[in-house]
């Protein structure tokens, strides 16, 4: 099973990953993906606090 701190590592580089290759940078928020985005790094910061 993963541990939490695995599961946190991971979603935050998803998020990175899928913001890197990202081409719409320029308008970093303006587009429905931003959101999903958002959720993850928020997940992630769920997941820090409460291992």
């Amino acid at each position: 099973m993963l541990q939490v701190q695995e599961v946190a590592d991971g979603l935050a580089h998803l998020a990175e990953s899928i913001c890197d290759k990202c081409l719409m940078s320029e308008t970093c928020g303006d587009i429905p993906m931003c959101g999903d985005i958002q959720l993850l790094k928020q997940a992630e910061e769920l997941l820090k606090m409460h291992p």
